[in-house]
Order: C-alpha cells, then structure tokens, then sequence
C-alpha cells in the first residue's frame, strides 16, 4: 500500500475520537482492542477512511481493490518472471467487497489474460475465503495438469468502516488493514 495510506495507532486513535465523538466507550474500546492487536505502526488504510467522517463510496472501494490487488501481483509477476499469457487459472477471493464486473474480471482486463482463462471470482465467505480459493486451484490443477493458476486474497474494507457503538461490529475497524497476498 502507499505510504500516504499508513496510520499510525495516534493518527487512527485521533480519528476515532473525531468519527466517534458521542460515543467515548467505543473510542476507549477501540483502544483497548488496537493495543492488544499485535498490529504495528505501519499498517495501511484505504484512503476513503482517512476523510473524517469516512467517504465509503463505491468508486473509493474499487480503487482500494486495484491498489491492493494489483500491487500483490506485479509483486508476484516480478519475483516469479511470470507473464500474464502464463496464466491459465485466475482465482480472486474477497468476502465482503463483490462488485460488478467482478474483481476477477478487473485483473483480467488489467493484466489482458488470455480469453480462455479459468477465471473465478469467490465472496461471502468470510476469513475461510482464502484457504478455500487454495484448494479450489489443487483441484483445478488436478484436472488442468501443467497449468499456472494465480490466486488472489485480499478483504476490501473501505465499505465496511462502522461507527456505530456495538463492540463487535467496532473490532473489524482495529484488526483489519489494507492488504493482500498473490
């Protein structure tokens, strides 16, 4: 992620206090819950929950998923010297964030795969997602012997931001961080 979407605990904590300003036991929760996370002072979040209040568009959503995803498989691209006309499977999971066209068919467009590629977009799955895309492309790569399949796991939270007061809708704003692995 850019270094202009890192956030330091004061800068989320400041943040919070201004979303959240009539609510001080979910600030005080917040806390509590980012201090014991084990996440550090240099996890990302999308630009959209920088604006205070956040601006969780649709538009603000998919430039997340572009940075995230893209950025994880250039990574991927130039570490393996893979090409895209290498690819004959592309799997693309994200739970939460499923837009149309698909965020598989946003890569496919993007990186111009093959117009027979295996590709398959899975949400709604929750935090499972990614072991099941996995095993999705063994069983793919067992019918598809000597095939390259690209998957890619990432959780779009810019639409997901709450400031409500309820404890448990408030963790995912303290664990989750812009990200993803190809």
């Amino acid at each position: 992620a850019p270094v202009t979407c890192r956030v330091p605990f004061s800068t989320f904590m400041e943040h919070s206090r201004l979303i959240l300003k009539d609510n001080p036991k979910s600030v005080e929760f917040q806390m509590r819950i980012l201090e014991r996370s084990g996440l550090g002072e240099e996890t990302c979040l999308p630009p959209a929950i920088h604006y205070i209040p956040p601006t969780p568009t649709m538009e603000a959503a998919r430039g997340e998923a572009e940075v995230v995803i893209f950025s994880a498989i250039d990574d991927l691209m130039k570490k393996t010297g893979l090409k895209p006309k290498d690819i004959d499977i592309l799997i693309v999971n994200c739970s939460l964030f499923s837009p149309t066209p698909s965020l598989s068919a946003m890569v496919v467009n993007k990186y111009k795969l093959r117009s027979n590629i295996k590709s398959y977009n899975l949400s709604g799955m929750g935090c499972s997602a990614g072991l099941i895309s996995i095993d999705l492309a063994r069983d793919l790569l067992q019918v598809h012997p000597n095939s390259n399949a690209l998957v890619v796991s990432t959780e779009i939270i810019t639409p997901n931001y709450y400031k409500g007061s309820e404890r448990a809708m408030l963790l995912p704003n303290c664990l989750f961080r812009m990200g993803g692995a190809a």
